[in-house]
Parts: C-alpha cells; structure tokens; sequence
C-alpha cells in the first residue's frame, strides 16, 4: 500500500531507465566481444607456437620417412595449420585493434552510471520539486548529446528489449522497483547497501584472476627455467613455448589492470561503509531531511567517482559529509537550481515510529554558494540615521561561522532554517561557447570540457561579476537552436574556448565576431597555433593535467587570469572593438541588439512576456514593489534593457522620480549607449532639482546624436523651468509679471530648443505643442509690457501662425488614429486654451482626453500643472479654468473611488514604519535568542521606538512576515496605535502558519488569526503578485525586498527601519542584518533594537531565564 502511494507515474523516469537499460546493455555486449577476441587472440597465439615448434622440431624425424605417405601427410598437415593459424590470429588481431578504437563500452557504461546517478538524485533530492520532470528529462538529453558528440556516426545501439527497469526481481525484497519515491530506508536497502553486494560480489572475480593468472606466471616461468637447465636436453622449443605462455599470461593481466580494479573495488566498499556507519552513528532526533539529502549526494558522488575515474571526488564526498566543505551539494546545483524542503522531518518521523512508507512532502533542496561581496554603490544616499536601543553608536556585527552547506527551507523550526544566497540579481550575462564532454586534444591529449566548464571557467567568470551560461544549461522548452543564437547575439560577454578545432565553437564564434563588436574573450589549453583566420586573436591559456581536467597547481592562476582579462574586457572603452572582423571592416556598422530579436525563440523570451504580464498589473495598481521586485529578477540582457525602462516609465507615471533616476542608471550600466537611459537620467536628475547635472549630460547627448528630439525637448524643459523658478512663488501679481517679463530670454531660448527639435519631425507633437504654448506667452508678455523692438521676440511672432496650423493638424491627425493617446488628446486640449473661442470647447477637449488617463495622477497632475502656469499669468483666465475644473474633477473622483476601495488609506502617509526582527526561540534551540520570557521588554522597546518617531494612526506599518516573536508582537503594538499595517507573506496563510508560528503555540496562532482579522490590517501573498520564486532565488529573501520596495512609495524619506536584532550576521535567507544594510544603502532611518543589551539577560532576567529553560525541559 505504502509502494502504490509512492509510486511515481513519470515519462521522463521511464525514458531515463529506458536509456540506462540500453546503454548498460550495449556496453556489456561492447565488453563481452573485446573480451572473447582476446582470448582467441592469445588461444590461437599459443597454437601456432606449438605448429611452429612442431614444424621445426620434428622435421627431420619426419624426412626420414617421406616414403611413408602417412607421415608426409602429417607432416603437411601441421605445415598448414600453422599457415591457417597465423592468418587466423591475424584476422584476430586486426579486429582487435579496431575494436580498441571503435570501443564504446567503457563510454557507454559511464552514460549509464551516471543515467542511474540522476535517477537517484530524482527520486529523493527532486522528486518533489515542482520541475523535477524537466530536470530529469534536461539531464538525460544532455547525457545522450555528449554521447553522441563522442562517438558521431559511428556508434550504432543495439535495442534492448527485457524488462524495466533493469534486474528488477519482484520476488526479491530487496530488489529496486524503478518507479518509487526513496525514503531513507528504501534508498538504503535499494541503493547503498545494494551496491555494497554487488561491489563485494564483483570484487570475488578479479580476485580469482589475480590467484591463477598469478599461479600460472610462476608456473610457466619455473617449468622454461627447469627445460632450459636439463643437461643434454634438446628443449630450447618447449622453452620458447613456455616462455610465450608466461608473456601471453603478463599480456592478460596488465591490460586487465587486475589490481587497479581490485583497489578501486576497495575504495568503494571502505568509502559506502563509511558513509552507512555515519548515517546509522546518527541518533532518531538527527535523522532528519538535511541529513538524509546529504547521504544521498554522498553516496552518489562516491559511486560516480568509479565510473568517472576521478578517485579524489569519493573522498572529497566523504569530507562534505562530515561538514568540511562548503559545497556538499554543488552537483545538484549545477544540474538542479535551488529548492525548498517541506516538511520532510515530520513525515520522515512519522515513518520511523510506525516503520510504514510514507510519502515526503519536499519540493527542492538548495545549496549555499560563498556570497560575493556587493561593492556596488547606490546610486541615491541622502544619509544614514542609527540608533541602537534609541542612542546614536555603531553597529558590532559578528560573523557566524556557516556550519553547513545543506538548506531546508521552510521547516517547522523557522527561525532555525538557513537559506540560500542568492546570485546578485541584474548580473550582466557571460554566454560561454566550448565543445561538450570529453574530447581529444591537438597532442592527443583528452580534455574532460564538463570539468573546464564548472572548475575554471564557470568560477572565474562569477568571480569577474557575471552570470555564466553554456547552451547545455537551457531547461526552458522551445527550440533550443534559437534560444541559443539569442544568447550567443545577446549576451554581455562572450567566452570562447578555442583549445580544440570544434566545428560549433568555430561556428558560433564566427556569428558573434560579425554581429558584435564588443564582448569577447578567447581562451585556450594545450595548442601551439591557432587556425590561420584567428591567429591573431589574443587568447588567455590555461594548464589541465594527464586526466585532462584543470591542473591542480596550476587552476587558481588561471582562475585569476580568466577573471582578469574578462572585467578588463568589460570595463575597456565602450569605442574598444574586440571583435576581428570589426577592426578590419570600419565601415561595418554594429547592428541595434532588438534587430536580432528572433520571435522563434520562445524559451528566451517567455520570461519577459511573463514579466511584462504582471508588471501591467502592477502600474494600473500601482505597486511600485511589484515592479522594482519583478525587474531585478530580470536575467535576458536584452530583456533587462527593456524591464528596466518599462519600471523606470513606472516609476515616473507613480511620480517616484528618486527610484526613476535608479532605474535608469542600473540601466546605463548595463548598456552606457543607450540614448533613451541617458535622456531620461538627465530629466530626472532635473526632476530633483540638480539642474546642472542635467544640461551637462543633455549637451553631451546631442553632441553624440545631434538629431536627438526628445534630447532636445527635455533641454527645452529645463530652460522653461529655469525661467519659472525666477518668478514663480511671488504672491503680488504685478512683481509676478515683471519678474516673468524680466526673464523672457529663459523663455524665448526654451521656445528656440522646442522649435529646433520640432522642425526635425513635425509628427512629433510634444516639442511643437511645447514651442507653440511658450510662443503664445510670450507673445502675451510682449503685448502686456508693450515690447515691440525685440528681434527674437518678433521673430516668434512671426511664425505663431503657421506654427499653430502644423500643430493643430499633426494632432487632430494623431488622435484620428488613436484616440487612447492620452498625450496627444491632452496636447490638443491645451491647443485649444491658446486658440478657442469658447470655453465650453476647452472643457469637452479636456474631458475627451480624461477618457484615455487610465487614473494616472502623475499625467493628470501634469497637465494641470501646465495650466497652473498659464493662470498664475493671468493668460486667458476663463479657458484656462475651464482646463482646471475638468482636470480637478477627475482628480477628485480618483481620490474618491481609492476611499471608497480602501476606506483605511490617507493620501499623505507621514511615515512608514518597517520592520524586521527575531521569531521566538522553538523549544529545541541550543542557543536561546528570543526566549518566551523576553516578550514583554520587547514589546516595551517596540514602543519606546515609535514614540520616538511619534507614530500614530495616520502612519503605515510594513512588516515582511507574521511570524511568532517579533512580527506578531510589532504588528499588536501598531495596531493598538490604530495604525494601518501591510503584512507580506511568502505564501499561504495556512503553510504559513505550520512553518513559522504553530511550533511556539496555539496562543500565537490565535494572536495570529487575531491580527488577521483585524480591520486595519492588509495581508499580501507573494505567489499572487509576483509569481513563483525563480530556482535560484529564495522566498523569503525575495519577500523581504518585495516588503522593502512596497513602502518606495511613500518615499525613502518617509520610512522608519525598525529591528529587532542580536547584531549578529547569519547565514539565514534574509533577516534584520540583510534589511538593515540595505535601508542604510538607500538612505533610510533605522532604530536598532539590540536584543543582547535587554535588561533580560542581566541579573533581574535570571528568574525569567531559569522559567524559560524549566519550560523547555518540560
């Protein structure tokens, strides 16, 4: 019952037994024929030294009898058995030798071993991963590729046609079913201890050869030696044929490498054994789900190692078992992404107490990578406030040392759970273009290009600040030859291994030199020239060893050079060309990178069709943590480009011109080239009121791109404003006027840039519907002060009517084609201010354009803002308030409708408090954090920090989880102020509540559904707003951003860091340490609330502390 439970209904697990069982069976029929050609190599050998020995011998005792025709026969016959022997053993030979060549068994056997190493790994470290089928299925095409890269043509499979899986007894107990998920007792029985036999029973075999091969050795020697030592004897024959038994019999037992075999059979029992006694030296409470992932890695990585040839891999297993490496799991995650591990300990329990099969609930485990250290700068820091239990003073901070490399995610002991460092989002991409598997050098050397890859290349890249990638590593369905031409045309950078004459690297890299002037870097092991087309391109070398990996001694060098040439490379002048063909060719011009966008490649861009899915969503609510969350998870570097002028669009439609101005610098990094990022840099910079930044950076645009419109209008913005700042906030109406009349030349010089821009394209209507409203002012102006002499004034005047007639008409004609173009609609609504004769028409105008608004305050704000100008002037007052009413309307009815939506949400949220802190200690925690008995200082301090800020219940309180301890007790405390609070959670409630409050108590369950249920409090759940968390990304670090980026819109200057916190950095995902830096990055207030200085462990906590430790006994 308990099988049928866990049996695994899997296409992808058939077809992978389906491989195995071919390959293991081809690779025993290649073993058998090798095996069998040499003994009939040696048997028909040792025959025709005995003819020949006949022949020579007895000849002479033969022609004494050539009368005799029974004995010329004889003698005959033996002449011809000789003949047809050595033909024979010629032919033998001759297959021999080819077959050596053409051998595929030793190949084939590997791909089956390691076929059944992922099944293994399927079956318990993935099973329950939500994309463990298409893992399983990556891994086994990826296993048949590189067989078939090995072998080309030549390899031809006979089909298998037993039972699957493979030696399969359903009568035997002890037997594997193929077709079940492993618990630790079956994976013991079906795995390790079954291959502890089949080793021991392998190991009996080459044994008895040694025995008797070696017996024989002595045998044959002693007998040529005892031939040779007879006095008088005429036995040099026999001597030579003994003599060619005893090389026969060295010949048999080298090749065979008997005691190799028999010393690797050894290693492996001695390497299972250990790790069997570790797991059984485990007591019932240290069994758990980390424990038992961390058997199942080492035993598979100890098994591989025999069929991989690389002893040192058993050992290091061994090692990462007992926790001294940091990398345990490093194969998994370099074939699987990361995980999370639900719930395994409290299944794994329950097998164990009733000894019945249970099925475990886990969907992925993750492994930890040593984090690199962020030196990015931010790009907005306004300054830093501190304080520590409410005085100014500096942070201690203590490393804790990581103490494993294994994670579970999610378990029942929340606060115990250790999480995955996630890779920096928006790294820039490294696409790396090699040949695959094993391969034969220019010298004849093989080189193992899997272990390049991931023990040189892959690392050194990461450590030059890239994402690496190779076309193996695609997992995404769709067709794998596009996705890869979209990777090799657009990444950032690309590496290209040029060790061996590959047609496919060859390809490839011809493809990226013609297409991409930029981003290359050529590397190489083991030739002295390179074909004669690229002789020229510089290459980077690095050293590999007699099994064709990367050299030991030499591999941390390398790393280091890899790295170096590759931040150089990216860091060179954007006007350096890498490319060859580039340099030769200066007319060739670079091809726009959204030109070699291929909608074929659907794998590729999925990821930004989803993204641009939710991030609609997010604007039209908008969720300004949505889409700052959603945009970082970007990787396409194509799709990066696009994410982030969409979210800086955003972010400027919600009037966040700060997180904008972020935007568009992350994106300048990426690309320094892009025009739209360096125009909308510098009008945002000009947003906040760095004005000369601005115009430098504007003025640098059009001196590359002097044909640039939109860098021409913003210009011509930034000089209307600085005309406006002169005379704006001057209360008396008639010092109003004479200080805008007094500034006419800001004026005149903006209307000058509009119009040059607008003479460059008359359909775009923004710089003419500009030129024409600062033409109309100043003509306003003029007329008021009665300037008549002005040249530049006259000038203008002069072209206002056909001014007005390009404009009018290239709108009218704008908005006759679409009629959802808010700015269009809005543009011409101001045209008809300037020129209506009735105010009536300027209101209709108006409200058609509010039709097509989508509630967009900043664009509705802006408009007004336009009129507010023109009324602070006095220019035709009833058109312009006829403009105001219809915006002012619609502004209204948005605030309205919000009210209506959200009864509890203020318009100005004077601040937002965050909050990031410590759950309560679980009942089984060695070192106490936050004992039970600290709840009430805790909730006094909480307290004590918002009366400093004088929160109350106008402000907003964000919290990133409702965990036991500090989060429940933060929200409580909020809450009793009247204050609104936003919960985030990583996801549902109820797995919520199993995971991070049920180990404390039904009481903080309660408090829990309290708070819940509490008119005042909102309750987001990440899988809605944001979709599933990516595979190497972690929910819960994820949730803290996602809470984090949510309060922006407020503004960072707004928001109040609360955290409850023992100073201590850790390895969990997340938590206080990981909120704190990253409020102080941006600029942010933060009150540290350390939990180390609390009266609690002093001498008044004593008695709370000796109930606290009487509780957990109990």
């Amino acid at each position: 019952m308990a099988q049928e439970k866990n049996h695994l209904e899997s296409p992808a697990l058939k077809s992978a037994w389906e491989r195995y069982a071919e390959f293991d069976f081809n690779a025993k029929i290649g073993s058998r024929q090798r095996t069998v050609l040499r003994q009939a190599a040696i048997a028909i050998s040792m025959f025709a030294v005995l003819m020949a020995v006949f022949t020579n011998t007895y000849s002479v005792n033969l022609s004494e009898f050539t009368g005799w025709g029974i004995f010329s026969t004889i003698g005959e016959a033996i002449r011809i058995l000789l003949v047809v022997a050595l033909i024979i053993n010629f032919i033998i030979f001759a297959l021999f030798v080819r077959s050596q060549k053409q051998d595929s068994s030793q190949d084939l056997r590997t791909a089956a071993e390691e076929i059944k190493k992922e099944i293994y790994l399927y079956r318990t470290v993935l099973q329950w991963h939500e994309e463990c089928e298409r893992w399983l299925s990556d891994r086994i095409t990826r296993i048949q590729r590189h067989v078939a890269e090995g072998f080309g043509n030549e390899l031809i499979l006979k089909p298998y046609r037993g039972d699957i899986p493979p030696y399969y007894d359903p009568s035997d107990p002890n037997s594997d079913p193929g077709f079940t998920r492993l618990l630790p007792a079956d994976y013991l029985r079906y795995r390790l201890e079954n291959q502890l036999e089949t080793y021991s029973r392998e190991l009996t075999e080459p044994q008895k050869q040694r025995y008797y091969l070696q017996l024989g050795l002595f045998a044959t020697a002693g007998i040529s030696v005892l031939l040779a030592a007879i006095p008088g004897g005429n036995f040099s024959a026999w001597v030579a044929v003994t003599v060619f038994a005893l090389v026969a019999l060295m010949y048999w037992l080298e090749p065979r490498e008997i005691d190799a075999k028999i010393n690797s059979y050894n290693q492996l029992i001695a390497g299972l054994n250990i790790i069997r006694d570790w797991w059984f030296s485990l007591n019932k409470q240290e069994q758990t789900g980390v424990e038992f992932f961390k058997l199942v890695v080492a035993t598979e990585k100890v098994i591989w190692s025999h069929y991989n040839k690389h002893a040192s891999e058993m050992w290091q297993a061994i090692e990462e078992l007992k926790g001294r490496k940091e990398d345990a799991l490093d194969e998994v995650l370099l074939l699987s992404g990361t995980a999370a591990l639900q719930e395994f300990e409290a299944e794994y329990d329950a097998q164990k107490d009733t000894e019945s099969a249970t099925v475990v609930i886990a969907e992925s485990v993750t492994t930890i990578e040593p984090a690199r250290v962020d030196d990015q700068e931010p790009d907005i820091i306004e300054g830093v406030v501190e304080t520590v239990n409410g005085n100014a003073e500096p942070v201690k901070k203590a490393l804790v040392k990581k103490e494993t490399s294994l994670t579970v995610v999610g378990s029942r002991d929340a606060e115990e759970t250790v999480g995955y460092h996630s890779k920096k989002r928006g790294l820039p991409h490294a696409f790396v273009v090699m040949p695959f598997g094993r391969k034969q050098g220019p010298d004849g050397r093989w080189i193992d290009f899997d272990s390049i890859y991931y023990d040189l290349i892959k690392p050194a890249v990461e450590a030059a600040g890239f994402e690496s990638f190779r076309a193996d590593q695609e997992s995404v369905s769709g067709d794998i030859l596009t996705d890869m031409f979209q990777e090799l045309l657009l990444a950032d950078m690309v590496i290209a291994d040029l060790s061996i004459d590959n047609a496919n690297v060859f390809y490839e890299l011809g493809v990226r030199h013609a297409m991409r002037k930029r981003g290359l870097v050529h590397i190489q092991s083991g030739r002295p020239y390179l074909p004669f087309d690229i002789f020229n391109v510089r290459t980077i070398p690095y050293q590999i060893d007699k099994t064709g990996r990367p050299d030991p001694d030499h591999i941390e060098k390398d790393k280091q050079a890899i790295t170096k040439i590759t931040r150089e490379t990216w860091a060179s002048d954007v006007d350096r060309i890498h490319s060859p063909i580039f340099n030769l060719l200066d007319g060739l011009v670079e091809p726009d990178r959204k030109t070699l966008r291929t909608p074929l490649a659907t794998g590729f861009w999925r990821e930004y069709n989803e993204w641009r899915e939710r991030v609609t969503i997010s604007q039209r609510q908008k969720r300004i943590g949505d889409l700052l969350v959603l945009t970082e998870e970007i990787r396409n570097p194509l799709i990066r480009e696009e994410a982030i002028s969409e979210a800086g669009r955003a972010m400027r439609g919600l009037g966040r011109f700060e997180l904008a101005l972020q935007q568009y610098r992350h994106g300048l990094a990426i690309n320094p080239r892009n025009i739209e990022f360096r125009r909308e840099e510098a009008f945002h910079l000009n947003r906040m009121n760095r004005t000369d930044e601005a115009i430098v950076k504007l003025e640098r645009l059009l001196q590359d791109h002097p044909l640039d419109i939109e860098a021409m209008s913003f210009l011509g913005r930034i000089y209307k404003q600085m005309w406006t700042e002169t005379w704006e906030g001057i209360e008396d109406e008639s010092i109003r006027m004479t200080e805008a009349f007094n500034a006419l030349h800001w004026l005149v010089k903006a209307t000058h840039t509009y119009l040059a821009g607008y003479r460059l394209d008359q359909n775009n209507h923004y710089p003419g519907i500009n030129a024409l409203s600062l033409a109309m002012l100043i003509d306003f102006l003029a007329k008021s002060n009665n300037l008549t002499d002005d040249p530049d004034v006259e000038a203008i005047r002069a072209d206002l009517p056909k001014l007005k007639g390009a404009v009018q008409f290239a709108l009218e004609n704008r908005t006759e084609k679409d009629s959802s173009d808010y700015w269009a609609l809005v543009s011409l609504a101001e045209l008809q201010v300037s020129i209506a004769d009735d105010p009536v028409k300027v209101s209709r105008t108006y409200k058609r354009a509010l039709t097509a608004a989508r509630k967009n305050v900043y664009n509705l704000q802006s408009a007004l803002s336009q009129l507010r100008l023109l009324q602070s002037l006095g220019f035709r007052p009833e058109y312009v308030q006829a403009g105001v009413d219809a915006i002012k309307s619609e502004l209204g009815r948005i605030h309205y409708e919000e009210e209506i939506e959200d009864p509890g949400r203020t318009l100005d949220t004077p601040q937002v408090f965050i909050f990031s802190g410590h759950p309560v200690d679980a009942p089984k925690r060695k070192e106490s954090r936050f004992p039970a008995g600290m709840e009430k200082e805790a909730r006094d301090k909480i307290n004590k920090a918002l009366d400093k800020f004088k929160a109350d219940s106008n402000d907003l309180a964000v919290t990133c989880g409702a965990a036991a301890g500090g989060d429940i007790i933060f929200i409580e405390v909020c809450l009793e102020r009247n204050m609104n609070v936003e919960v985030h959670l990583p996801f549902e409630e109820a797995r919520y509540i199993q995971w991070s409050i049920s180990y404390a108590g039904d009481n903080w369950i309660e408090r829990f559904y309290n708070i819940r249920n509490n008119p005042n409090v909102k309750i987001w759940l990440q899988p809605d707003y944001l979709g599933r968390v990516k595979f190497d990304d972690n929910m819960y670090e994820r949730n803290e951003r996602w809470a984090l980026y949510s309060s922006f819109i407020h503004g960072v200057d707004r928001m109040r860091l609360i955290v409850l916190w023992d100073g201590l950095i850790d390895d969990t995902p997340g938590g206080p340490d990981k909120m704190i830096d990253r409020v102080r990055q941006l600029g942010g207030i933060t009150e540290h609330l350390n939990t180390t200085k609390f009266h609690y462990w002093k001498a008044e906590g004593k008695v709370s502390r000796a109930l606290d430790l009487l509780t957990m006994e109990s």
